[in-house]
């Protein structure tokens, strides 16, 4: 299934006006704008919207922006559907989830084989609330209110056509079905969905939404907890700038850079600060990027090697500034076996992700167990997973900061060069494992 109807005209499943809320605006985007982005990475490529009879203002919200790549057809209500391959996607207007919620409903059960020309298939968030009833995936009655109809339906291109050619009103259309046990349902699961309405605070209550989504996907307990915090509310006031993602990225690791810009002079508490403070917005550039709908691998690339300056920065600074204030030759002789092993780190996790992802973020390096532990795992790999959560960003810029106040500069320098061998031992291991493992066959692809 490629082609969806998406109705912004008419009434939907609780009787809503569907003909207000394409051009709704909340998260720096319109909402037709958003669901058919969201439509087209759940896999659809053409769409059919139907909007009221006359001028129609939704056709220049979606003009010249690149990302929408699917093909559009504009469709008035009251006239004939074009022919289309049955069945179709069909979404409400109105309708915020997320591109893998929709793919799930797509391909879940079978749904596009078992839905004949006279059924149509309705998500439904949970299958035993008050919208609807039965156990067995045949809808036995429906309420007038409750709602738990998501808002997105399969059905055949013949069933759909009288109703846009009468007054479009979704409710009606499966309240006619259900008699005649013609309506099935699929289980909503696994992300998020809302239906905007004609409350004024709807958009700001979407836009609450995204950004507790995107809060979620952060990775750890001080980055989902604490540096969340933080982010969140920077990244909502970012999304009203023209700054993309990839311009967070660097302006981010502009301000990570001059910790060793602080260290190398003398400052190790305000470098420490600065590194902890990139740390904490380095989330925002990816929730930003989540919020617009404008993820993409080569913004994974820019983050990751932005990310590279602001910690070569940190590498280089800590040893000069401890050996401008200490002249003790030993902190020139870690920061060259630190700088060597991170020259080392960068080659290798930047071919790893090349040969053996899809991906350009470091995060997604830590895979690597998924290829290389099939059989028994080492001494050394245990050692290494179980203090592998101090080398997540989130985790180790907050060391160096209490290692800056508490400790300074030895202290700092020797963390470094003791996670920097730790982190080394691991990935000679991964080389000599991922010998055998042709990239080309990779599970992580």
């Amino acid at each position: 299934m490629d082609h969806a109807i998406l109705v912004a005209a008419g009434t939907g499943i609780e009787d809503e006006s569907l003909s207000s809320h394409g051009s709704e605006v909340f998260g720096a985007l319109p909402q037709i704008k958003r669901l058919v982005i969201t439509a087209q990475r759940a896999g659809i490529k053409s769409l059919t919207i139907i909007t009221p009879p006359g001028n129609n203002p939704l056709k220049d919200l979606l003009l010249g922006d690149k990302r929408i790549e699917s093909e559009i057809r504009w469709h008035e209500l009251g006239t004939k559907l074009p022919s289309e391959s049955d069945p179709s996607l069909i979404l409400q207007s109105n309708l915020l989830t997320s591109p893998k919620a929709l793919k799930s409903f797509i391909d879940s059960d079978g749904s596009e084989q078992e839905i004949r020309g006279d059924e149509i298939c309705v998500l439904v968030d949970m299958a035993g609330d008050a919208w609807i009833k039965g156990d067995t995936g045949v809808v036995s009655d429906i309420f007038n209110t409750g709602g738990r109809a998501v808002g997105a339906f399969i059905a055949s291109h013949s069933l759909l056509d009288k109703a846009v050619t009468n007054s479009m009103s979704i409710k009606n259309l499966v309240e006619e079905l259900v008699p005649r046990d013609k309506v099935r349902y699929i289980k909503f699961e696994d992300s998020y969905w809302m239906r905007l309405d004609s409350a004024e605070d709807s958009p700001k209550r979407a836009e609450d939404l995204l950004f507790t989504t995107v809060g979620k996907t952060a990775t750890g307990w001080i980055s989902r907890n604490i540096n969340s915090k933080f982010s969140l509310p920077t990244s909502r006031l970012l999304i009203k700038t023209s700054l993309t993602p990839n311009m967070i990225s660097v302006l981010i690791n502009v301000i990570g850079a001059l910790c060793g810009v602080f260290y190398a002079i003398g400052h190790p508490v305000i470098g420490a600060l600065c590194l902890h403070a990139a740390t904490i917005l380095d989330r925002c550039d990816g929730e930003v990027a989540r919020v617009k709908l404008m993820e993409t691998k080569k913004g994974e690339w820019v983050d990751t090697i932005s990310d590279q300056f602001t910690m070569l920065s940190f590498i280089i600074g800590v040893p000069i500034g401890y050996y401008f204030t200490s002249n003790n030759p030993i902190a020139l002789v870690l920061g060259g076996i630190n700088i060597s092993i991170f020259t080392f780190f960068v080659i290798w996790s930047f071919y790893f992700l090349t040969r053996y992802t899809n991906s350009g973020s470091l995060v997604a390096y830590f895979d690597v167990d998924k290829l290389v532990e099939v059989k028994d795992t080492s001494f050394m790999r245990k050692l290494i997973k179980i203090v592998r959560p101090m080398g997540r960003r989130n985790v180790y810029s907050l060391g160096f900061l209490l290692l800056a106040i508490f400790g300074g500069y030895p202290w700092v320098l020797g963390a470094t060069t003791l996670g920097a061998v730790l982190f080394l031992l691991h990935q000679l291991e991964d080389i000599l494992k991922l010998r055998k493992i042709n990239p080309d066959k990779s599970t992580l692809k």
